[in-house]
């Protein structure tokens, strides 16, 4: 989800990764747009997520902008093949409900997404967390996450820790915020409890969480609503980041012009190891993913 939510060079990520951006925008290295023709389509495409080989992608797309027609979204996925990303399939599971939001597991073993198919009650559901887990080659079925994690509203944008704690946004309180939920040994969700710290605000929205393996940083994107508050970013939506305290998640602190413009930019998605960051930017026109450096600001 994103507010409320032809073939990339090989050496892309090399040299992305040999030109950090400093401190000033036009010191960066620009974004460049991610798979055109594959994943970045004339559709709306929305959440980017790879396997731990990074040579299989996934993310979703609708063809109007999503909630606004709350239409059928479906996952798709490619693999990363001698010639560049190979055609869109439709995902295993997917193709019949509306899916979207896929994210796969740092061990690459679940992989986790948000749906509005019925609950296993048979109750309708807007979009509720569900995960698949790999079974050989493949993923078995959907399961449901149950009353503990999910809520009468939308849930949305998962993202998992090596230590299997799900962050995710949820606007079960009438305005979106990030909760996060910790998988205990029987393998069930704790409640949900809204993330700790600083990162959810009183009058903005708060949501598209992106969490680092360790569960120390999380990235996320902050709306600035119309009349709340003074404009505190670039543009309508902007990524942000959040280092883990003793307190909780600290004050947030704004990517820079780097990666937000005037535009809107969401969905942010991190290969950690390569600090490469995947996100989505709307120009005016459907979405599309792009791919920078990271560079934390506190790191710089």
């Amino acid at each position: 989800m994103r507010r409320l939510i032809a073939n990339a060079p090989a050496v892309l990520a090399v040299s992305l990764m040999l030109a950090l951006p400093t401190a000033a925008a036009d010191e960066c290295a620009a974004p460049e747009k991610f798979a055109e023709g594959v994943a970045s389509s004339p559709r709306w495409d929305w959440r980017l997520t790879f396997e731990p080989s990074r040579r299989t992608m996934y993310w979703a797309h609708t063809q109007g902008w999503w909630p606004a027609t709350r239409e059928r979204a479906t996952i798709l996925t490619s693999r990363k093949t001698t010639d560049g990303w190979s055609a869109p399939e439709v995902a295993s599971f997917s193709g019949v409900h509306s899916d979207m939001d896929p994210a796969v597991s740092p061990n690459g073993r679940t992989l986790f997404f948000s749906s509005e198919r019925p609950r296993p009650d048979g109750r309708a559901a807007r979009m509720d967390l569900w995960m698949v887990e790999r079974h050989g080659r493949d993923w078995g079925e959907p399961v449901h996450l149950g009353d503990a994690v999910n809520s009468t509203g939308d849930e949305l944008y998962a993202s998992v820790d090596r230590h299997g704690t799900l962050y995710w946004a949820s606007n079960r309180d009438g305005e979106f915020d990030i909760y996060r939920s910790r998988r205990e040994r029987n393998g069930q969700y704790a409640v949900a409890e809204k993330v700790p710290g600083l990162v959810n605000s009183r009058l903005r929205w708060e949501f598209n969480p992106e969490i680092s393996p360790d569960g120390r940083t999380l990235l996320f994107v902050r709306l600035d609503l119309p009349d709340a508050l003074p404009d505190q970013g670039y543009g309508f939506g902007d990524i942000y980041a959040s280092r883990l305290a003793d307190a909780g998640f600290e004050e947030p602190v704004n990517l820079g012009p780097c990666i937000n413009t005037a535009g809107d930019e969401f969905h942010p998605t991190v290969l950690w190891e390569r600090k490469l960051l995947f996100f989505a930017k709307d120009l005016g026109r459907p979405s599309d993913f792009y791919v920078a450096p990271l560079v934390l600001p506190w790191a710089k």
